[in-house]
């Protein structure tokens, strides 16, 4: 399966907190056959800030047929490294990272800014 989506923990943590605007994506992504990527440090991340009730989201959205949690891999570190310097966040950097690694695949994300950073001016991020 293709890629669609990448979310990072801001967009996580909008869909645990009952965005519509996020679940529609995901339902959007997984109509259209592709795939929703859920960074693992953005995953964790999410699981260290929500809250208990939260938690029961986080455990669907990575369970979802359409959602793959993307390993961080020994061959991602040094770059992973180097561009969490800029974007300040280790899973900001392995969202970055993860879209790279795919033809044009969208981050919905609330850094676009941070993005920007490392990935060019165009890429396609859907803001919160």
């Amino acid at each position: 399966m293709t890629a669609g989506l990448v979310l990072d923990t801001s967009a996580i943590l909008s869909y645990t907190a009952g965005s519509e605007f996020v679940g529609e994506r995901i339902a959007k992504t997984a109509d259209q056959g592709l795939e929703v990527v859920v960074p693992a440090l953005c995953l964790s991340q999410a699981y260290r800030e929500a809250d208990s009730e939260q938690w029961h989201y986080l455990d669907v959205l990575s369970t979802l047929p359409q959602t793959v949690v993307a390993p961080v891999e020994l061959n991602m570190c040094a770059i992973m490294g180097g561009w969490s310097r800029m974007l300040k966040t280790m899973d900001l950097a392995q969202t970055a990272m993860e879209a790279a690694a795919r033809p044009i695949v969208p981050i919905m994300s609330a850094h676009a800014d941070l993005i920007h950073q490392v990935l060019p001016k165009e890429w396609p991020i859907i803001e919160l």
